[in-house]
């Protein structure tokens, strides 16, 4: 799960360039994440990219606006603990 959880870090990272997020979302477009929860955040950063960058504040509007506002972007948009 910790890997799910660096892989969602990844794509959110506006300073990894565009096109290496791209083909990380294309190679998991059809593969299940293990929780639910990566799932949707998934969704969500995945519908996000299309339209700009991954911010904190539209990745928890998405979420919100999908029904998930319970979801800890946090964990998702700090970089990993050291």
């Amino acid at each position: 799960m910790e890997a799910e959880i660096q892989i969602l870090r990844t794509l959110c990272d506006e300073a990894a360039p565009r096109e290496e997020r791209l083909k990380l979302i294309e190679s998991y477009a059809h593969k299940s994440f293990t929780l639910p929860e990566h799932q949707v955040v998934f969704e969500s950063i995945r519908a996000l990219f299309l339209h700009g960058a991954i911010t904190p504040g539209r990745l928890i509007t998405h979420l919100t606006n999908r029904g998930f506002p319970d979801v800890d972007t946090r964990k998702y948009l700090s970089a990993p603990p050291v």
